[in-house]
């Protein structure tokens, strides 16, 4: 059969799920001070089960550690246009994916987030399954911190040796 052949049988294509048509939806709630809580989740454990929002933001730091030292050592005229470009797209790339995460991972109202030391001491659900807290902050946090420290050696290379 090639992509062209006709099927012997059409092919039912499913969407994605959708409340019943005969369902009555109910009126939207009050509006809060916390704007993202009507959102639908799909995971609503998130908050309690997932990453802690300490990690997301260590995980931004690093990389605007890195940045920060790019600036230090290799700021000058000429490579300002560059850095300038390389820090705008960074602060939308992860101001948005911070954001997003914060927002979707945050803890419902009515439930208790657990603690930064429950989340290194707990497990944690990513998309295989689930690891430890511990194993997450070191999945996440441990390249960019080599990249800070990669970056900063390289940096402190190029400036004692450039004449």
């Amino acid at each position: 059969m090639t992509a062209i052949d006709q099927f012997a049988s059409p092919l039912i294509l499913r969407r994605a799920w959708a409340p019943p048509a005969h369902t009555v939806l109910s009126p939207p709630p009050a509006a809060s001070d916390r704007p993202f809580e009507e959102l639908r989740r799909a995971a609503p454990e998130l908050g309690v089960s997932g990453v802690h929002p300490n990690t997301v933001v260590a995980l931004v730091a690093l990389y605007a550690a890195l940045l920060l030292s790019f600036w230090l050592f290799f700021g000058t005229l000429e490579t300002a246009l560059t850095l300038g470009v390389i820090t705008v797209f960074g602060i939308l790339y992860f101001g948005l994916m911070a954001g997003g995460v914060l927002v979707a991972d945050s803890a419902p109202r009515s439930v208790r987030g657990r603690s930064f030391g429950d989340f290194l001491e707990g497990r944690v659900l990513v998309a295989t399954g689930w690891i430890a807290g511990r194993e997450a902050l070191a999945q996440i946090l441990v390249l960019p911190a080599a990249l800070v420290l990669g970056g900063t050696t390289f940096g402190l290379i190029w400036r004692l040796t450039a004449g």
